[in-house]
């Protein structure tokens, strides 16, 4: 009877905690109940685009995380920042930037090469050279494009004004800012990180094989050279460890047979042994082993290279400069893998430590997080 109620305890409480939702606050609001506004104001330009393997897309993903998160640092400091979509339109308006499409032509031949190099199913060296083609095509398609707007007689986005002290200024006036941010993205890498040799990074496998093989063989000339030199060395460890267990996994085999009288007939044992097929087995368990090694153990790493240039809104004069890159892999093998949140944090970082920097060096009066005072009490009696 008692382990009836106990049961239906057990299962009230396992119906109750499967109702309702998780929340998770994965990104929270920054800070500013301690933060005195300064006063001033940024603007943020549109960066400028040096990584590889850029397309309009990913180009407009990365301005947008990098601003989104130098927003938050600027405003940890008390430095508004200008609107981007109004920046975007001023600069649209002013020509000083132009629309996606007048630089990356959308035509049939260009979507097929680039869905081609985006399918794997070629080489490396057939994807660059795709990869060349589709940029070469953009190019004339985006001089014929200007040329018949010259020869039209319509100005348009066929002028590009060069982002001069003036225009500089001219911005800063318009939005009533003090500075105006200017920058470059040079590296966003996703990848693996392929010399860590970390176990709680890689697993306890991985690190014996990687390990093992370079203190062997060094470092090969290619992917597919190690993955051999590993599983050389896991099939004659498996070897090694085969021959030393001749009865494991199969045992020897005993038979003994009498024939004739049983005190005068002739007995024979005959012995089947395992011992060469234990030895082959070990050897194809280890080079295994070393095969599942190698292609495991991949630690995701995400690399941020990022330059920042800040101008007097007011001259256009150059007032600081500086770089910071980060690379961020995750702590340990269970720690979460996704490159989304590994570039989130390096953004993240890099910002952070740029705009530290600029404040430290231009404006370090905001770096003293004002403090309300704390009312003493009164000890009269």
């Amino acid at each position: 009877m008692k382990l009836r109620y106990v049961a239906f305890i057990v299962v009230m409480v396992l119906m109750s905690v499967s109702c309702g939702q998780v929340t998770k606050e994965t990104l929270s609001p920054v800070p500013t109940e301690r933060i005195m506004p300064s006063g001033k104001r940024v603007v943020i330009m549109p960066f400028a685009d040096y990584t590889p393997d850029s397309s309009p897309e990913l180009y407009w993903r990365r301005n947008l995380l990098v601003t989104e998160a130098l927003e938050d640092e600027f405003s940890r400091y008390g430095l508004m920042t200008a609107l981007e979509e109004d920046v975007v339109d001023y600069l649209l308006s002013e020509h000083i930037i132009e629309p996606p499409e007048i630089f990356f032509a959308d035509t049939p031949n260009n979507n097929y090469m680039r869905s081609e190099a985006e399918s794997g199913d070629w080489s490396a060296a057939m994807v660059e050279e795709l990869n060349y083609a589709i940029t070469r095509n953009e190019d004339l398609e985006k001089r014929e494009k200007q040329q018949l707007k010259v020869d039209s007689g319509s100005q348009g986005s066929a002028l590009h004004i060069s982002l001069s002290s003036q225009e500089v200024a001219k911005i800063g006036d318009f939005f009533g800012a003090d500075y105006i941010i200017r920058g470059r993205l040079i590296e966003f890498e996703k990848g693996v990180a392929k010399d860590d040799f970390n176990p709680f990074h890689v697993g306890m496998l991985p690190f014996f094989f990687n390990s093992s093989q370079r203190m062997l063989f060094g470092l090969a000339k290619s992917e597919n050279y190690e993955l051999m030199d590993k599983m050389a060395i896991g099939g004659i460890l498996g070897t090694a460890v085969g021959s030393a267990n001749k009865n494991f996994p199969f045992d020897e085999k005993t038979k003994t047979e009498t024939s004739g009288h049983p005190l005068f007939g002739p007995t024979v044992t005959s012995t089947t042994d395992y011992h060469a097929l234990n030895t082959a087995l070990w050897g194809v368990a280890g080079a295994r082993a070393a095969y599942l090694a190698h292609n495991g153990g991949k630690v995701p790493r995400a690399v941020v290279q990022i330059r920042i240039m800040v101008q007097d809104a007011r001259t256009g004069r150059l007032v600081w400069s500086n770089r910071s890159e980060v690379e961020v892999i995750p702590e340990s093998i269970y720690a979460d893998q996704e490159y989304r949140k590994l570039i989130a944090k390096a953004i993240r970082r890099a910002t952070s430590s740029l705009v530290r920097s600029f404040v430290a060096t231009v404006e370090g009066d905001l770096l003293t997080v004002p403090v309300e005072a704390v009312p003493v009490a009164d000890n009269k009696s």
